[in-house]
């Protein structure tokens, strides 16, 4: 039953657009203004039109809308809020019993320019309003009939919509958005939306700075009453990666650097400490730029947590080890194990215990500079594990959705 309907509907849409066609590309010398008003008279007058009516003879069947929606621009995706604001005007077609007339009665007067506000009309909302909820178009639109009785009504809309983000990717992530409309004064047995032939439109979208349209898809809830239009966007995420994501990286290898600042300087704890006020910077801004909300982390903010994690190890060890420098040998004497970590630190580096520089001669400093060799390379090995695990996991995540 369904699919005849909507063969059915199919068929008027096709001959709709004919009609449109015709009107705007055919003159037909016997119309006059005198046709158009004697039309509208017997319309509204002789055949007392009445818009709180539902358009049908047969007022127990439901009246078929059928709904399109051509997209202009993505105006704001504000994911804080997660609010999508969208340019758009819809295209919806019904049929109306009580708007028909003969052409060769009023000089073949084929179609009927009428302000939206003198038929009747499915009052469609958006349900997922984010901000007002109002009705669609103004006093201003006009709408099309056309002899057999088919309405087609384009109002312009500026919609803003609630829209669940999921940030776990960012800033490679994609979202989908849903735009949900129903006739909000009838039940689905009075007025029944039904989604058009695409669904959406795209012919006349511009695409957006900072999202790109990745697919988009319609479907009609027939049991409840909606058509749902959804706009799946991918993030473009120049912006964050050289803005962002580079700085933490680099930041994240400065921490590695510390080892190589000779504890003598005087100035280790100092830089590590600088650094890890750095990353708490970034980190905060990435709060700023992401919804506040506790249902997804994104994994960005476990790096950088991560990150700080080894860059408050960092500041700990080079604490610990300056207490260490400071040491004296003969009243604190060094261990086996340093002196162990202290041969295998010299093989590691290709060198041998000399005459030069016998083990009895280690000061506590030289034993800091062998830990600090291996701390070096720990912390190295750590950082570039973390950022290719997560740049891995943001990637693949990122176009998996």
């Amino acid at each position: 039953m369904y699919v005849t309907v909507f063969s059915n509907m199919h068929f008027l849409f096709v001959r709709l657009m004919i009609f449109q066609w015709s009107m705007a590309t055919c003159y037909v010398a016997s119309q006059t203004a005198d046709d158009v008003k004697n039309l509208t008279i017997k319309l509204f007058k002789t055949d007392e039109y009445s818009k709180i009516v539902r358009p049908l003879k047969d007022q127990s069947q439901s009246v078929k809308v059928f709904t399109e929606l051509i997209l202009n621009t993505i105006i704001d995706f504000d994911e804080r809020d997660e609010n999508l604001k969208i340019s758009c005007w819809l295209s919806i077609s019904w049929h109306d019993e009580c708007l028909k007339w003969e052409p060769e009665d009023y000089g073949g007067l084929t179609f009927l320019a009428l302000p939206q506000n003198d038929t009747w009309r499915p009052d469609i909302r958006l349900h997922n309003s984010f901000r007002t909820f109002t009705g669609l178009g103004s006093s201003n639109v006009l709408l099309r009939v056309s002899y057999i009785g088919m309405v087609l009504w384009e109002p312009y809309q500026i919609l803003e919509a609630t829209c669940e983000v999921d940030i776990t990717y960012f800033p490679f992530d994609t979202q989908e958005c849903p735009l949900k409309f129903s006739a909000w004064s009838y039940n689905n047995e009075e007025v029944e939306i039904i989604e058009g032939l695409k669904g959406i439109y795209l012919d006349e979208f511009e695409e957006n700075s900072r999202w790109s349209m990745v697919d988009t898809t319609s479907d009609s809830e027939t049991n409840d009453g909606f058509v749902i239009f959804k706009m799946k966007m991918k993030r473009k995420s120049t912006f964050y990666v050289f803005y962002i994501l580079i700085p933490i990286v680099l930041l994240s290898f400065l921490n590695v650097i510390t080892f190589a600042l000779p504890l003598s300087s005087g100035e280790r704890a100092s830089y590590a400490i600088t650094v890890i006020l750095s990353l708490a910077l970034f980190l905060t801004i990435v709060a700023s730029e992401i919804p506040k909300n506790s249902d997804t982390i994104p994994v960005i903010s476990v790096y950088i947590t991560a990150i700080l994690a080894l860059s408050t190890a960092n500041v700990i060890t080079s604490l610990l080890e300056s207490r260490m420098a400071s040491r004296d040998k003969n009243k604190d004497p060094i261990a086996p194990g340093y002196m162990t970590l202290y041969r295998l630190a010299r093989i590691c580096q290709c060198k041998r215990n000399g005459k030069s520089h016998p083990e009895q001669d280690i000061e506590w400093k030289d034993v800091v500079a062998v830990v600090d060799y291996f701390l070096f390379w720990l912390f190295f090995v750590l950082t570039f594990i973390t950022t290719v695990v997560w740049f891995v996991i943001a990637n693949r995540g990122g176009q998996s959705e």
